[in-house]
């Protein structure tokens, strides 16, 4: 694809409106890192902030593959 065009698919507003429900699928995910992660901080410090990070992006990835991409 041309840079050209590139530029123009992302310069239009029908291309995010067409990607709302990605969008609103990616809000549900990083509120499940932001849960996770506080849990995670709160049981066991900044090890567990760590923690608690990687099992919410790791949840969000299962839930993608599981559910995310069948619904968009």
């Amino acid at each position: 694809m041309k840079l050209q065009t590139i530029l123009n698919e992302l310069l239009k507003v029908t291309t995010y409106t067409s990607l709302k429900q990605h969008y609103i699928i990616l809000w549900v995910y990083t509120t499940l890192v932001f849960i996770t992660s506080t849990i995670g901080h709160v049981v066991g410090g900044n090890e567990g902030f760590t923690y608690g990070m990687i099992l919410g992006f790791v949840l969000s990835i299962i839930l993608w593959y599981q559910y995310g991409r069948k619904m968009v």
